[in-house]
């Protein structure tokens, strides 16, 4: 197998392809900081029910539970706007990254053969084995690999493939690698 992509535009390519991340990821986190807001407001009116329902000669106890309520209020933004604020740093981050590794050039070519794949522009180069990649996912326009030793996945571009190419390299990874629905 010996397949050659040229992408020439590789930073709005590795753009959506961090969208597909994130959106993969932000539903995660999306998810579990709904269900802390939820349950945060739970607590709140359970909270201000028994606040309302205590007898006003324990005036002090009434106070700490208001107290407890505003507490458990701020713990329900806290857990939204950390997915916001998660959400920002996530794009952020990816075009800091893009702009170090594809300062001067915009173009891309990656070479997939039988050792494993590499990326290689003017000042940047990642090669990964296929011993060390585990996994990998199939997208509308890309199919990510991830490896053992990056965490980040390495994105290869289906629509800049033939579609013999993009067949035999997805008959070689369904054959040999675990994918992720």
């Amino acid at each position: 197998m010996h397949i050659e992509i040229e992408d020439h535009n590789v930073k709005q390519n590795m753009i959506e392809a961090s969208k597909l991340v994130w959106h993969v990821h932000g539903k995660k986190l999306l998810i579990i900081s709904f269900t802390f807001f939820v349950l945060g407001i739970i607590f709140c009116g359970y909270f201000y029910n028994m606040i309302e329902n205590t007898p006003k000669t324990q005036e002090f106890d009434r106070e700490i539970d208001l107290e407890i309520l505003f507490i458990f209020w701020m713990i329900s933004l806290l857990f939204l706007f950390r997915f916001f604020r998660a959400k920002r740093n996530f794009y952020t981050r990816v075009k800091r990254d893009l702009n170090l590794a594809f300062n001067q050039s915009s173009t891309r070519k990656i070479i997939i053969n039988d050792e494993g794949v590499e990326g290689i522009t003017e000042h940047y180069r990642s090669f990964a084995k296929w011993e060390i990649i585990n996994n990998f996912k199939v997208y509308d326009k890309y199919i990510s690999i991830t490896n053992l030793l990056n965490p980040s996945p390495f994105f290869i571009p289906i629509h800049l493939m033939a579609e013999e190419e993009y067949k035999s390299l997805l008959f070689y990874l369904r054959s040999s690698k675990k994918e992720i629905k």
